[in-house]
Order: structure tokens, then sequence, then C-alpha cells
């Protein structure tokens, strides 16, 4: 079977053609619709948020990732919510974040999460932002997260800044 790629079919498609390619996209699972009704962006199945709003293939908004097979105490889960967002307000950097991710640090095993190289998340679009966040409370606060939830090699973690 020939291989051809979506975006070189929907590049030579016409206006009529173009639903159709797309809805056959989704219902292959090589793509995923956005749900939510003001949005409708066709995302990569591989995707977990939405380009165009930032929802997730539910149509539900950005929302806290906690790592490991244990919850975070909702204590801790604020503190560190609290923290990287007086971070955000003392770098004055807007808009403010939605979210940040902090990634698995894989070159050092004793650790968990990247303290320099984390991921904001602005509605759909994601940047990277590097800092340095070692000696800081938000170091101390993603401690008692580890110690909390055991995270397992590779998992990331995102908070929402909003609570």
């Amino acid at each position: 079977m020939p291989t051809i790629e979506l975006a070189a079919l929907l590049n030579h498609s016409d206006t009529a053609g173009r639903p159709v390619i797309l809805k056959a996209a989704v219902a292959a699972g090589v793509l995923w619709k956005c749900r939510k009704s003001a949005c409708s962006h066709h995302n990569d199945a591989g995707e977990e948020l939405c380009r165009g709003c930032g929802r997730n293939s539910n149509g539900q908004p950005l929302s806290d990732s906690q790592p490991g097979p244990y919850v975070a105490p909702h204590e801790i889960w604020e503190m560190l919510r609290e923290e990287v967002r007086d971070h955000f307000l003392a770098q004055e950097i807007t808009p403010l974040p939605d979210a940040v991710t902090f990634p698995w640090r894989s070159d050092d095993p004793t650790s968990t999460w990247s303290l320099t190289d984390l991921v904001v998340h602005h509605g759909g679009r994601q940047e990277p932002y590097s800092s340095d966040l070692q000696n800081t409370e938000i170091e101390s606060a993603l401690e008692e997260v580890a110690r909390a939830v055991e995270p397992g090699y590779l998992e990331d973690l995102r908070i929402t800044l909003q609570p």
C-alpha cells in the first residue's frame, strides 16, 4: 500500500474534499478533533493537548498531571502551585502561563524533575523556558511532591497555575 502524507492530501484537496479527508483521518486514529465547539482544531494522535486552545482530547481544560502511583496531599500540591506561580509573577512573565511542565531529568538517576529546562503552556502553545530553580522554594516543594507520589522513571509533572 502506498504511503501518503496527510499534509500532502490536505494541501492538494479542494474545499469539498478537505472535510472528508479530515473525517477519515479522525476515524483512522491519525488525528483527533478538539471537542471545544469554539475551537474544533484537528491535532495529531500523539498530542495530548489541542494546539488551538490547549484543551485535552475530551475537551477538558489543561489540568495538573501528577506522576507516580500515589496522589500528593492537597497541601503539598498547592504549596508547589503557589511557589511556581510566585516565581512567574516575580519574573513578570506576561501573560502568566496556564501551566508549567517539569520534564523528568534523565541525566541524573538520583533526582526527579528538571529545575532548569521547563515547558510553559499558554493555551495550546507550549514554549521552552530556561531558568535555574535550584536552591529555591520550588525545589523544596518538588522534593515534597516526590516523597509523596514516588514518581516512576520518565514521568513528567505538570501543574496549572490556576487552582
